[in-house]
């Protein structure tokens, strides 16, 4: 965590960049913005006109499905990223996606020297006729040059917050590391509330509780930090080990976060082209950045869910229901 003058950005946008193609996805986003943390998921960031855009990509997907839905959690506003090769399993599964978190983007054809964009789009309308993207109001073809088109096009797409800054406090981790002479650092999303430098704060699930030591926001000192940003928190009194991804940082003894055994009558909405099936089924839940095995003890127009380890969970989380031994792998989220 670099040390500079103190500022607070205006404005926070996290852009999901969901596509298979690692070549077409690492184009887009380098026209964008400077690499930063990578694991399974990876993020671009750059500062224009007071506007801070960070870009989520899925760089372990296709190979494993969890960066996808972790990236689509963290997103305010996505784009469907579709190679120049064209339509493909994974594009219908992250439409499938993004028609169940009721997102909000465009879709664009990503790659040098585009063409076939009217194809493509035809393509799609067919194809995703029966989903929400059918209505999304940009198909973009980008090859570079129509860098400041594509970011106008997702910035029209984007409203205020998930969040309030005056309500309870939620930052879900999506990376941890060990800082020699520091302590526990952690890279998250303020989903609600806001955060300042000093404060208690606990981590759930297991209310471990430390202090706020520092905070930085795209390596800028800062004394708080609000809803739809992405921060660097140093903390004292938390290990890293009890700040995996998932997490959720709140003030302590938070009534709004809980942790969750179980869920009964989860309203929620399905794949448009999933399967509902018997109780007990086994499934994947991911909620916020969290991710557990679950079984399905009651199916019906909503779910009722047994969770293998609990889970944080706040109003504002969003929760997305998988059958990873299953293609489409999409069951539902929550509504």
């Amino acid at each position: 965590m670099n040390i500079k003058t103190s500022y607070i950005f205006v404005r926070h946008i996290q852009i999901g960049l969901l596509s298979a193609d690692n070549i077409s996805r690492d184009y887009l986003a380098n026209q964008w913005g400077k690499k930063g943390t990578t694991s399974d998921i990876t993020l671009y960031t750059v500062v224009q006109n007071d506007i801070t855009q960070t870009t989520v990509i899925p760089s372990g997907y296709p190979k494993k499905l969890l960066p996808l839905v972790i990236s689509a959690h963290m997103s305010d506003v996505s784009i469907l990223g579709v190679s120049k090769q064209g339509l493909n399993s994974e594009v219908g599964e992250i439409a499938l996606l993004l028609d169940c978190l009721n997102m909000k983007g465009i879709r664009a054809v990503i790659g040098s020297d585009v063409k076939g964009l009217d194809s493509f789009h035809d393509q799609m309308m067919k194809v995703f006729s029966k989903l929400s993207l059918s209505t999304w109001p940009s198909a973009m073809a980008f090859d570079g040059s129509t860098a400041q088109q594509t970011r106008e096009a997702i910035l029209n797409q984007c409203e205020s917050p998930r969040g309030s800054p005056d309500e309870y406090l939620a930052i879900e981790v999506d990376h941890t590391f060990p800082v020699q002479g520091v302590g526990s650092v952690i890279l998250g999303t303020v989903i609600n509330g806001t955060v300042h430098k000093g404060q208690k704060i606990t981590a759930y699930p297991g209310n471990h509780t430390g202090t706020v030591r520092s905070i930085q926001v795209n390596d800028v000192d800062a004394k708080e930090a609000h809803p739809g940003t992405h921060v660097g928190l140093a903390l004292k009194g938390i290990l890293p080990k009890n700040l995996e991804r998932g997490v959720v940082l709140g003030n302590p003894s938070e009534d709004e976060i809980r942790e969750l055994e179980d869920v009964e009558n989860l309203k929620v909405k399905f794949s448009a082209f999933g399967n509902k099936s018997e109780d007990h089924k086994k499934v994947h839940v991911v909620c916020g950045l969290y991710d557990t095995p679950s079984i399905i003890t009651e199916w019906g127009n909503n779910l009722s869910i047994k969770f293998e380890k609990a889970i944080p969970f706040h109003p504002k989380t969003r929760m997305t229901i998988l059958d990873l031994n299953k293609k489409p792998a999409i069951l539902a989220s929550k509504i």
